[in-house]
């Protein structure tokens, strides 16, 4: 019988070459870059978190009740200005119909925060699939700040809200129709004015209905 002699087939030396920097290649990958594409890859996991999605909320809440705070200060002191009573109807439709006002967009923008989440959400998920099959990637690239986009939607709705209770009530003075930032100007911010002050005339032009325990001020 005639013998089949060794049947093993060698590589080549092109193969080995090819082999060799095969194995490079995936050594580089383990210790260079897939540190990077698993934290990658968490992150874009947590644009789907349920934290992430509160905070989301928490964003335009936050935004909401800073911009509406300063709204419901601007309106009452304009309407003490204009000589409407704090305990009448007026007073109070007022008060409510912007803190109604205050909900319906803060909610809208809450909604539309996480929305806009999730979208992140799934463009890293086509991130994820580019780097899986060696492509470029650049879903993620150009999607918007939550945070940023919530405050800006606030300050917006707000001054749209304030100017639009100006011009029906006829709010006193420069007040109506000037926007929030001008009227929030004209006050002066934080500044607090003496009773006595008020009472012989306001560098605000606000004259007080009240006693100095109605605005929280002591008469010296």
């Amino acid at each position: 019988m005639g013998g089949g002699g060794d049947s093993e087939v060698k590589e080549t030396e092109a193969q080995r070459a090819a082999s060799e920097v095969a194995k490079k290649q995936w050594n580089l990958y383990q210790s260079d870059f897939k540190q990077h594409e698993d934290n990658f890859i968490a992150r874009v996991d947590a644009y789907n978190s349920d934290n992430n999605m509160a905070e989301a909320k928490q964003a335009a809440d936050v935004g909401y009740n800073k911009e509406y705070s300063k709204n419901r200060e601007g309106a009452a002191k304009s309407l003490s200005a204009s000589g409407v009573d704090p305990t009448s109807g007026k007073f109070q439709s007022t008060m409510a119909e912007m803190t109604t006002d205050q909900a319906i967009g803060q909610s809208d923008t809450a909604n539309r925060a996480q929305s806009s989440e999730q979208d992140k959400y799934l463009a890293g998920l086509s991130d994820v699939a580019a780097i899986g099959m060696g492509q470029q990637t650049g879903a993620l690239d150009g999607m918007s700040d939550v945070a940023n986009t919530s405050l800006n939607k606030a300050t917006a709705d707000a001054e749209a809200d304030f100017n639009k209770r100006s011009s029906n009530l006829q709010l006193a003075g420069a007040v109506a129709g000037a926007g929030l930032r001008s009227y929030q100007a004209g006050w002066g911010g934080n500044e607090t004015e003496t009773f006595e002050a008020m009472q012989s005339g306001s560098k605000n032009g606000f004259s007080p209905m009240g006693g100095p325990s109605s605005y929280g001020l002591d008469q010296h």
